[in-house]
C-alpha cells in the first residue's frame, strides 16, 4: 500500500466522505475509541508493509493497541478498505485476509486453529459480538455472522449465519 492509498483508506474509514471541520476530524481520529483503533491499525499495517526500520515502529503501535484498547491486531493482517471496529475491546485479529467493508464487533476472534493457515474473508463481512472464525477457511462475500457463533467450516454463499453448530438462518 502506497501513501496515497493509505490516506484514501483513512479518509474513507474515519470520516466516511463527509465534510467535517478540522476540530471534528481531530475528535474522530484521536478521541473516539473505535475510529482511533482503526487509525492505529491502519498506520501499523502501512509501516509494516514498508519494511526495514518501519517494521519496528509497527511493533510499537501493535503494543500500544494492546495496552490502550485490550485488542490484538496482528501487523501481518491484510484488511481492505472500509474496515470498521464498533467496540475495540477483546478483539483478536490474526494474520488473516479480509476484503472491503469488514466490520467487527467486541470480543470477536479471527485467526488460525493450531498450526494451520489463516482465514480468508470476502467483501462486506460482519462479525457480531463474540463470534469466532478459526482455521483455514474461506468466507464468501456479503456474509453476516451472528453473535456467539463459531465458524470452523467454509461459507460459500451470502447470507446470515448463526449458532453452534453454524447454520444459515436468513
Amino acid at each position: 500500500m502506497n501513501q496515497k492509498e493509505y490516506k484514501e483508506c483513512l479518509e474513507y474509514e474515519l470520516y466516511r466522505g463527509s465534510h467535517l471541520t478540522f476540530l471534528h476530524k481531530i475528535r474522530i481520529k484521536y478521541f473516539q475509541p473505535n475510529t482511533n483503533c482503526v487509525y492505529m491499525a491502519r498506520r501499523m499495517w502501512y509501516l509494516y508493509g514498508k519494511g526495514g526500520l518501519s517494521r519496528l515502529m509497527s511493533r510499537f503501535i501493535y503494543l500500544r493497541i494492546i495496552h490502550k484498547y485490550g485488542c490484538i491486531i496482528f501487523p501481518k493482517a491484510n484488511i481492505g478498505k472500509g474496515f470498521t471496529i464498533t467496540h475495540p475491546v477483546g478483539i483478536v485479529i490474526g494474520a488473516c485476509s479480509a476484503g472491503e467493508n469488514f466490520t467487527i464487533y467486541q470480543n470477536c476472534s479471527v485467526g488460525v486453529r493450531g498450526a494451520g493457515k489463516a482465514p480468508v474473508l470476502g467483501n462486506n463481512v460482519d462479525l457480531c459480538t463474540g463470534s469466532c472464525i478459526l482455521g483455514e477457511i474461506h468466507i464468501a462475500d456479503d456474509v453476516r455472522i451472528g453473535a456467539m457463533s463459531l465458524v470452523i467450516h467454509d461459507i460459500t454463499e451470502p447470507g446470515v449465519y448463526a449458532g453452534i453448530p453454524l447454520r444459515k438462518i436468513h
